[in-house]
């Protein structure tokens, strides 16, 4: 058995060892494999459920927020308009009303830019961002491509009783959620 094979079985098996057998080893690591498989899919479900508990502001300094910064984190998002977009776009534009296709697959790329920055945070240990800028742009010129691209400073907020009660509990627990998400996605 490989290195990797061991380690995985390792991780869920009470008895740990340097090696297995094939005999022993091949049936252990299938089911492993399994039980990691379902692990990653929970883990995966809670984040994407609660990764928005992350806040998220434009505020450079919050009152009464005390907090370590860890570095800059950034999302972007491209979309393509499409021809539907582009007449309907057209036609609203004519009238002086506002396009919903557009501000549509705008707030989905914000939505994502918003998840990205909110993940980075976690990667680096942190719980929140502060100082975020939101830029929109079109481009590819004529091509009808809209970007979003959004950049904000990663920090561990210390006090994070601060904030309402159950975001600062789904808080705490998304941090062990993505740190254990991490350790599971090092097996390939």
């Amino acid at each position: 058995m490989n290195d990797i094979q061991i380690r995985i079985i390792n991780e869920y098996n009470d008895t740990k060892a340097g090696g297995y057998c094939t005999k022993c080893g091949n049936g252990l690591y299938d089911q492993h494999v399994k039980t990691m498989t379902a692990e990653r899919n929970k883990l995966t479900k809670y984040l994407k459920d609660n990764i928005a508990a992350v806040p998220v502001i434009s505020t450079h300094s919050p009152l009464n927020w005390d907090y370590k910064i860890l570095g800059m984190v950034t999302g972007q998002s491209t979309t393509g308009t499409g021809v539907v977009s582009e007449f309907t776009s057209s036609f609203t534009d004519f009238f002086g009303a506002q396009s919903g296709r557009y501000n549509q697959k705008l707030k989905a790329g914000e939505n994502m830019c918003f998840s990205q920055l909110r993940l980075q945070a976690l990667d680096l240990g942190g719980n929140a961002v502060i100082a975020t800028d939101i830029d929109y742009s079109e481009i590819g010129g004529s091509k009808g491509m809209l970007m979003v691209c959004m950049a904000g400073t990663a920090i561990q907020l210390n006090n994070v009783n601060i904030l309402e009660k159950e975001t600062s509990e789904i808080i705490e627990k998304l941090s062990s959620v993505n740190e254990r998400y991490r350790r599971l996605m090092k097996y390939g």
